[in-house]
């Protein structure tokens, strides 16, 4: 049995995906262990929007009871591809709960050209520190060295990190091997053992499953689609999610953004309890609605989340008085809080619709489905056709 502890939604979605394409059973859960165990099991957290000791904590606490459920399962430490996040505090907590002192890390993804050579990371042969990466507003790339990036994020690090060409490892450490392509991840694999703990991402896992011999059947991603009842949630305004919520209107379903009144900072309760009401006659009166956070980037403290606990009380509501069995969401910290409000925290992993892009059902109500994807992502053309 394998465990993957991911610190965000749509990746803990990718890891199901890859099982799903292999043939592999998997179970789905939100901060738990899935109610119904698989050969993988996949836990998603929200870590990544975490304060670094919140983000340390709540993977000790997992990590302990998996470990104390089944002692000798695998845990796998699914992390961000461009390293983002508290990468080396959460393998610190996975360290503690299994007594192991050493870690393989792999986060290349050479199909999408993100690549290590001598311990420098490069997205597209451009170093990460000359990408848009380092704008990014939560974990910013100053540095392309794949140990300073670690380093910068992580402050609780007592540990060697070895990079670079490796051949073996025999000392405690976090140890990240260059790689350059597919061959490099199988290649990498070869320093693994089972006193030693594993995390990377999702193109490393995939190869992890190769390694150990569960892929013998594959599966073809299924295609459907929906023509009535259901909900599409968007917290994104990348252009690509504008512009498919354009094509939701072609396809004779509303769309509806959050009215500039509770955009604001600060909204009176009465406002948004109203709005509530008005989103509710929408969809009892087209059985389908698509709803938006705003196409525009709103600006004010704390927004993001504020903006997200908004958008998950609208639709919380929304499942106490309308029949929704089909729910969308793009974005997987608010696909998180959504989840986390309806207090839905254990499904079953049923499609692949395209890479990253993965439909689960809800295991107290099978009628409850979700699909989840990557704000900048794009649904299948198939999908609400």
């Amino acid at each position: 049995m394998i465990t993957v502890i991911a610190d965000d939604l749509t990746g803990a979605a990718e890891i199901a995906g890859i099982c799903l394409r292999h043939g592999i059973d998997v179970a789905f859960g939100i901060d738990s262990i899935p109610e119904k165990e698989a050969t993988v099991n996949v836990i998603a957290t929200d870590s990544r929007s975490l304060t670094e000791e919140e983000a340390y904590q709540v993977h000790l606490q997992i990590a302990n009871k998996i470990l104390k459920k089944n002692s000798e399962q695998i845990i796998f430490k699914k992390c961000d591809s461009v390293l983002r996040g508290y990468v080396i505090t959460e393998l610190s907590a996975l360290m503690s709960a299994s007594e192991k002192k050493s870690v393989l890390l792999q986060s290349s993804n050479p199909i999408g050209n993100r690549c290590i050579r001598n311990g420098i990371y490069f997205v597209n042969d451009i170093k990460i520190e000359n990408t848009s990466f380092l704008s990014d507003p939560d974990f910013p790339s100053k540095t392309s060295s794949v140990k300073n990036l670690l380093l910068e994020r992580s402050s609780k690090n007592t540990m060697e990190i070895y990079t670079k060409m490796i051949n073996k490892i025999n000392s405690k450490g976090v140890y990240i091997p260059d790689c350059n392509s597919e061959a490099d991840l199988k290649k990498n694999l070869n320093l693994y053992s089972e006193k030693i703990i594993i995390g990377g991402s999702a193109a490393f896992f995939e190869q992890f499953l190769i390694k150990m011999n569960l892929t013998s059947k594959i599966k073809v991603s299924t295609k459907y689609s929906v023509s009535e009842g259901y909900l599409l949630a968007s917290g994104s305004a990348h252009p690509k999610s504008i512009i498919y919520s354009e094509m939701l209107q072609n396809n004779n379903c509303p769309v509806v953004t959050f009215p500039n009144h509770l955009l604001l900072e600060h909204i009176k309760g009465s406002d948004l309890r109203k709005w509530k009401r008005e989103i509710a006659k929408i969809y009892k009166e087209n059985k389908k609605l698509g709803l938006r956070i705003s196409n525009d980037i709103i600006h004010f403290d704390n927004c993001s989340k504020e903006l997200k606990n908004r958008m998950s009380l609208v639709i919380k509501e929304l499942f106490k008085t309308s029949e929704i069995d089909e729910l969308f969401i793009e974005g997987g910290a608010t696909a998180y809080d959504i989840l986390k409000k309806l207090e839905w925290n254990s499904f079953t992993p049923t499609s692949e619709l395209a890479p990253g892009v993965v439909r689960i059902q809800y295991d107290r109500n099978i009628k409850k489905h979700i699909t989840i994807k990557p704000g900048s992502y794009e649904w299948p053309d198939e999908l609400l056709n």
